[in-house]
């Protein structure tokens, strides 16, 4: 990535607004697949239904945990709108005042500055897949909801390695050559 003395607001709005929007949407799948993992939740709640003598059928504490998480995942679906508008405003960002690093193609980028292009690409390529998969799932024919929803899923997977990438690039950066990185992003 070429060294900047400053970024400017909006390029700091849209990478905080991005990944504010991502890290919530990443705490829902987690919520989601963990501890509010819908038979997780249907044995809690059978469990204490039957301390107080009231027994339901496990179908049934399936369907009440799923109405629990369902509050919790609106959330995931509000987020989503606000990720698709920001990687939206991102790509317009991008084209109006060019790429913060060098093009992956470039004969002039080091190796380290195409390797972290191509970096970027996936990230912006996987988000635009997400987003797109989320609102197929949302608004689209009834007929691929199961192969979409399962590549949706699946797309969860290049953004974890990513956020270590991402923090690891950060800390090479702010232990050589380009001190300083985290304060310009937050500052200018």
């Amino acid at each position: 990535m070429q060294t900047q003395t400053t970024y400017p607001l909006l390029h700091r709005l849209l990478h905080w607004g991005l990944a504010l929007t991502m890290m919530v949407m990443l705490l829902t799948i987690l919520l989601r697949l963990g501890w509010m993992e819908k038979n997780h939740m249907a044995a809690i709640i059978h469990q204490g239904l039957a301390k107080i003598d009231l027994i339901i059928t496990d179908s049934q504490s399936v369907s009440i945990a799923k109405s629990i998480r369902g509050v919790m995942f609106q959330w995931h679906i509000y987020f989503g709108y606000a990720v698709g508008v920001f990687l939206l405003a991102r790509f317009v960002y991008m084209a109006k005042f060019g790429l913060h690093y060098p093009s992956p193609f470039s004969r002039q980028a080091t190796t380290k500055q195409k390797f972290q292009a191509w970096v970027y690409w996936v990230f912006y390529a996987g988000v635009a897949l997400s987003v797109i998969l989320g609102l197929l799932l949302k608004f689209g024919p009834e007929a691929i909801e199961d192969q979409v929803e399962t590549i949706h899923k699946l797309a969860l997977w290049y953004f974890v390695p990513f956020i270590g990438l991402h923090l690891a690039g950060i800390l090479v950066a702010e232990s050589g050559n380009d001190k300083g990185l985290v304060s310009k992003m937050i500052g200018g």
